[in-house]
């Protein structure tokens, strides 16, 4: 087999893997909604803050519409770790709104401190955390590049 068919057929396989980490992802969000015990109906927009249906609705669309664009035109370009951060903030973002969309509120059962939240709303924090970790951590290497190579 020559090297672009092979190429081919890796990209395939590794994207094969992130969507089944995306139905994953989302799969264990919605059964861990579905098995906790106390669960608390988060009828607000994210971090529970109230906003009319119409603008929250506007914000989920664009926001999701522009993470998924986002991801089918780069993800040739993308380093995995970001692609990855990205794949998992859609999930969390999708988890939350499908569930808004069919049940009129969000399932939140983990209890933090004055909080409430679930996996999914992990996810999207998870997935922030990733791209400002690299984006420091790129940002820290260069500077001791050009630090380096000003001496």
């Amino acid at each position: 087999m020559d090297t672009a068919q092979n190429h081919k057929n890796n990209e395939g396989a590794v994207k094969g893997s992130f969507v089944f980490l995306f139905v994953i992802l989302i799969a264990t969000d919605q059964a861990s909604k579905y098995l906790a015990k106390d669960i608390f109906q988060n009828h607000n927009f994210a971090f529970s803050l109230p906003v009319s249906a119409y603008l929250m609705y506007l914000v989920y669309f664009i926001g999701i519409a522009s993470i998924a664009a986002y991801l089918f035109k780069q993800h040739q370009n993308l380093p995995k770790a970001n692609f990855f951060a990205w794949l998992v903030i859609l999930a969390g973002a999708v988890s939350n709104v499908g569930e808004r969309v069919v049940l009129g509120y969000v399932r939140d059962w983990i209890y933090i401190g004055n909080g409430v939240f679930n996996f999914a709303d992990g996810y999207i924090i998870a997935g922030l955390l990733i791209l400002i970790l690299r984006d420091t951590n790129i940002r820290m290497h260069a500077n001791d590049t050009n630090n380096t190579n000003s001496i």
